[in-house]
């Protein structure tokens, strides 16, 4: 029997606790049917499940679309060495690690927190790249983002997929912001996914001292919605001067 990847729920008491409470008002109201406003309370019941659903949508399919459209479009030499910073059970590492050849080489940074993703461990992890075949090209490190413990201008690109809002505080996600800067290459470049209201943060802190170029953002729709617009997701991408 054929072994599957298990890329865990992110941020699993989020949607679990909007379900949980939109059925758990949905019944009463079906039983009960007391309230005084009793179509609104119906309606909240119905947004609560559904922002529970496309979070669930989000996490185990649009994330990886979003993923695709971005590495569609992105030139990386087959030799090339590539970190991924926060890369939970490896989503986005092993669409990057089936990008290069024999010679270049994929490391995942993670501190395995179970609050980010379901599951989320090591071990986990190094069984996903196993069975995706890409364990011989792919290194495992964990390490905290804003301390990574890689030498200078190592990387010809850095990544980070939906792990740098979990970082706090904001002195430390600059640091993290840093410590990407400083071990890509000069003319490297940096991928950050990400949710929640740091974007204008994020492309201020790459912007100043002119050490980025080419910085710029993009809004990724319906696929990056973490249940529903009010919570939506973006690419920012910069080059290292």
């Amino acid at each position: 029997m054929m072994k599957k990847i298990h890329y865990g729920l992110d941020a699993p008491l989020v949607p679990i606790s909007y379900l949980v409470i939109g059925l758990g008002i949905l019944i009463n109201w079906v039983f009960f049917h007391q309230y005084a406003a009793a179509g609104f309370v119906l309606l909240y019941a119905l947004l609560l499940i559904a922002g529970g659903l496309i979070f669930f949508h989000t996490s185990f399919r649009g994330k990886f679309i979003i993923w695709d459209k971005i590495l569609a479009k992105t030139d990386i030499s087959d030799d090339a060495t590539v970190l991924d910073l926060g890369c939970g059970h490896g989503a986005a590492l092993i669409a990057l690690s089936k990008l290069l050849g024999p010679f270049g080489k994929a490391v995942g940074v993670d501190l395995w927190k179970n609050a980010d993703q379901s599951h989320n461990s090591l071990e986990e992890t190094k069984r996903n790249l196993e069975i995706a075949k890409v364990a011989d090209h792919t290194e495992l490190v964990t390490a905290d983002m804003a301390k990574l413990p890689f030498e200078d201008d190592r990387f010809d690109l850095v990544t980070s997929s939906f792990a740098f809002h979990n970082i706090k505080p904001n002195k430390k996600r600059f640091e993290a912001l840093s410590e990407a800067h400083r071990v890509l290459k000069p003319g490297g470049k940096l991928i950050i996914v990400d949710t929640g209201n740091h974007k204008t943060q994020y492309i201020n802190y790459l912007e100043k001292g002119s050490e980025f170029a080419d910085v710029s953002s993009e809004n990724t729709g319906f696929n990056g919605w973490w249940t529903g617009p009010w919570m939506t997701s973006y690419v920012i991408e910069a080059t290292k001067k």
